[in-house]
């Protein structure tokens, strides 16, 4: 596991944490959801190999895949659901309805031990930043990675994965968001099932887990 930085490039250039394509599990071959505990997940991203590189590099090289916090927020048997608005900065998204927060490791996130990057503590770092900026929520009372996202069916997508938390909310979000989140809602499985086909992909290829982790149904209900 290694930290370093492409002199090559100009230190302007944004820096963000990624790991090795190959050293990866035998997964990131299939494109879906793959499920896996807290320890195994930190450990098979660990394993592959980490790398601190400029942004507009990696966005181009498939032999890095950009590691991306996408934390799906519970709260009671809901689930925070928003949607994307055109002050986000990927246009590809605009419009579509997500229930995953979150976003790149930026090197001010990175923790390290002994040289090391503690990739857990870089994760919650990272995640806990965007949720606060996104959002405004940073009071959890469980915080879990339940496994990754992998999409290989687009050039944007062999270039990522997601590694997928479910964490539980103290509170209802208060609906006081930045721009590029619009529309927050707390809603059922099955109201979240309704709104498969305006989802962006991640968020789609989530909703199985999703029905087994929430396993109650109910109404919907708008974030105060």
């Amino acid at each position: 596991m290694t930290m370093q930085t492409d002199q090559k490039h100009p230190s302007s250039m944004p820096l963000i944490l990624a790991a090795a394509s190959a050293g990866l599990p035998r997964f990131n071959q299939t494109t879906g959801f793959h499920q896996c505990n807290t320890t195994d997940s930190l450990r098979a991203i660990e394993d592959a190999g980490l790398w601190i590189g400029p942004r507009p590099v990696l966005e181009e090289n498939p032999n890095y895949r950009q590691t991306i916090p996408y934390i799906v927020l519970k709260y009671e048997d809901r689930i925070v659901q928003y949607t994307r608005t055109s002050a986000g900065g990927e246009k590809r998204l605009h419009g579509r309805k997500s229930i995953g927060l979150g976003g790149h490791v930026d090197l001010e996130d990175v923790v390290a031990h002994q040289n090391r990057i503690c990739l857990q503590d870089t994760l919650n770092r990272a995640a806990s930043r965007e949720l606060d900026e996104e959002l405004g929520v940073t009071q959890f009372s469980d915080q879990k990675w339940i496994g990754f996202i992998v999409d290989n069916d687009s050039a944007v997508g062999r270039v990522h994965i997601g590694i997928v938390g479910l964490w539980t909310l103290a509170e209802a979000p208060s609906g006081l968001v930045e721009d590029a989140i619009g529309d927050v809602e707390l809603l059922t499985y099955d109201d979240l099932r309704r709104n498969q086909a305006y989802m962006e992909t991640w968020s789609s290829m989530l909703l199985p887990e999703i029905a087994a982790q929430l396993g109650a149904r109910g109404g919907a209900r708008r974030a105060a």
